[in-house]
């Protein structure tokens, strides 16, 4: 006769000393570990082990485990002046008495970058005065004045510490052969320049960032919503209008962008960033994932100019879906945005909440259409027809199609530093 042996594990948590439910788990006989899975940090777990032969069982073993604390999340320091910064952080799932802060100086890291510069051809003369200007931690001018005698070429390279040597032949022609870098090369003038780390933010998020490392005109830049690792967007910062650090998601202003696109477009981005353009959906999400955003919408028709501006302003991924979260209007355009509050983004090849009607496509644009619109401002450029135009109802009603409309987003946090 034989005997089937084995042991079952009890687990109780306990949570504010609320006793949970406990659970039960079999164990075979030959096992002697278990791994638990799935609990809370942070709380306490009272374990019990008997052992179980037929109908009978042991007296239990018991133990009280403690799960750690989980860590906050999501650190990053914002608001940032000479003597201050507001850090923010997502607080620990656990039950926690304190946070630790612990901060010190560090020095500003920089490249130093050696460049030797040599032209082939030219009887030998070397290049002359060799500079590096517009140096920003990501980029360098170099300009040169050429020898007397005619060169075929240049050859550039280029180093940081602890890195490979980047070489480059330059041509006057963009025709590339082979046979020049066998050419009788110059001496070479070298030197070095420093790519500028006492920048406040040497890898900005955004453009309140580029203008608090005193980016003070409005125009392109590269901005890196994730961080250094991640992938850099170009993106228009508009660093005048009312203290600046606005980044610009969107603009209509002459027509020559064609905004009744696909859901593709859209979610990538389309235009130019000089002229007409939509940053793109999945750009919009990175940026209102960071931090809480306010949204400012800018409004012209001659010489009339109004603003609408939300405290509120996010677009959240629901589904592979972009849904919009704004509120807090203050302004002088009306409120024509809340309406369109907790709505999925629909294209005319895609809406994920039809009503009725199916709005992208008929009021030809890409938006958080409703039943179907308070604003429409990526509708059809100049034309008063079937309210299919850029439409702010709380400004100018639904037969006026808006001249030039600018959208843009920044930390909610920020503060203007003060011009100098």
């Amino acid at each position: 006769m034989s005997l089937h042996i084995c042991r079952t594990l009890h687990i109780s948590q306990f949570v504010r000393s609320i006793p949970g439910e406990p659970v039960s788990v079999m164990v075979d006989s030959g096992d002697s570990t278990l791994a638990l899975s799935e609990l809370s940090p942070g709380s306490p777990y009272e374990v019990s082990v008997i052992s179980v032969l037929g109908l009978d069982e042991s007296d239990a073993i018991k133990d009280l485990v403690m799960t750690l604390p989980d860590p906050p999340t999501d650190l990053q320091a914002i608001n940032v002046t000479d003597t201050k910064a507001l850090l923010l952080w997502r607080p620990a799932l656990a039950t926690a008495d304190r946070y630790v802060i612990v901060y010190g100086s560090e020095k500003a890291s920089c490249d130093c970058v050696h460049v030797h510069l040599a032209g082939s051809g030219g009887d030998g003369e070397v290049p002359r005065d060799l500079k590096a200007s517009q140096v920003t931690p990501r980029s360098a001018l170099l300009t040169w004045k050429p020898p007397s005698a005619a060169v075929g070429s240049y050859k550039l390279t280029y180093q940081t510490e602890g890195q490979e040597i980047q070489t480059h032949v330059l041509f006057d022609s963009v025709q590339y052969t082979r046979t020049k870098c066998n050419k009788h090369w110059s001496r070479q003038m070298s030197f070095f320049f420093s790519t500028g780390g006492n920048l406040r933010y040497p890898f900005p998020s955004d453009c309140s960032q580029e203008l608090l490392n005193g980016m003070r005109e409005s125009g392109e830049v590269e901005i890196f919503p994730k961080g250094r690792q991640g992938k850099p967007v170009l993106v228009y910062c508009d660093q005048v209008t009312d203290g600046g650090g606005w980044t610009v998601f969107q603009r209509r202003m002459d027509g020559k962008t064609d905004f009744f696109q696909g859901w593709k477009n859209y979610s990538k981005g389309f235009g130019e960033l000089s002229g007409e353009f939509w940053l793109g959906n999945e750009n919009l999400h990175n940026l209102t994932s960071m931090a809480p955003m306010t949204l400012r919408v800018d409004l012209r028709a001659g010489d009339e100019s109004v603003f609408a501006k939300y405290s509120t302003f996010m677009v959240d991924t629901v589904r592979r879906n972009y849904a919009l979260k704004v509120s807090g209007y203050s302004g002088t355009a009306g409120d024509s945005m809340s309406y369109h509050n907790g709505r999925m983004f629909s294209t005319r090849d895609r809406d994920p909440t039809p009503f009725i009607t199916r709005c992208a496509m008929s009021y030809r644009g890409g938006w958080w259409y409703k039943n179907c619109h308070q604003a429409n401002l990526n509708g059809l450029y100049d034309t008063n027809v079937n309210h299919q135009g850029l439409i702010w109802t709380a400004w100018k009603g639904k037969d006026y199609s808006v001249p030039f409309t600018e959208m843009k987003l920044r930390p909610t946090s920020f503060t203007p530093p003060t011009q100098g």
